[in-house]
């Protein structure tokens, strides 16, 4: 009979091993994992294997790797915004001529939910991906999301103007301009960020980027599904 997983303590450490081994690129071997978390060797071994036997992890050699099971619960997260951005971020891209990312406020942190790359960037845009500190988009979210880990001394400034801009703070010849996509209630609830070459004064995408996020906010509050009563 399989061992039932119970407690809050056990549920903690097997999510620090699911977050240790995305933070190693989705595998890492047993002693990476012991120094990452913190947490006793034998600690680890137990849960990796009971997370194995759960299909949340998968024995990779000597190592371990995030688990199918874990990528098929994934498909379900915010599906009307996957789709949506599915379906409006490439040709919005196309019209702008310049690569775009959609950015959610999840967990403290600026994620990367959906994106839409020209060939000729080289932006590396996978759905779940933390944003670095100093993005444009991580920068105009914190301005509206104090919560988030990623303070910023302007984000007074960042409200008022309506706007983030970086330049080569991340990558070398490239910049970026984020703006915010407003939930029906009018708060900002994501950002839009376009990735363009540094020569490329990014200030100067700020207003087709904001009538851009204004159509992609009113396309999705009319996809969205209702909230329940009570």
């Amino acid at each position: 009979m399989r061992e039932t997983i119970g407690g809050r303590g056990v549920l903690e450490g097997a999510f620090t091993l699911l977050e240790a081994l995305d933070e190693h690129g989705g595998q890492a071997g047993l002693t990476q994992l012991v120094r990452s978390t913190g947490l006793p060797k034998t600690t680890v071994h137990r849960l990796l294997e009971q997370l194995a036997d759960l299909g949340a992890v998968e024995r990779a050699g000597r190592g371990y790797r995030i688990g199918s099971r874990v990528f098929r619960l994934g498909r379900f997260w915010q599906p009307e915004l996957r789709d949506l951005a599915k379906e409006w971020l490439p040709v919005l891209s196309a019209r702008m001529r310049t690569s775009l990312v959609l950015v959610v406020p999840r967990e403290g942190r600026a994620l990367v939910a959906a994106g839409a790359v020209l060939p000729a960037d080289d932006v590396p845009v996978w759905p779940g991906t933390p944003l670095p500190p100093g993005t444009a988009a991580g920068r105009l979210l914190a301005a509206h999301h104090p919560s988030l880990a990623e303070p910023d001394t302007d984000a007074l400034e960042i409200r008022a103007a309506g706007y983030a801009t970086e330049s080569e703070t991340i990558t070398a010849g490239l910049g970026c301009a984020a703006v915010g996509i407003r939930t029906p209630d009018g708060r900002v609830g994501a950002a839009l960020a376009a990735v363009l070459p540094a020569r490329r004064d990014p200030v100067s995408v700020v207003a087709g980027l904001t009538g851009t996020a204004r159509s992609f906010g009113a396309a999705l509050a009319e996809h969205s599904p209702p909230k329940r009563a009570g």
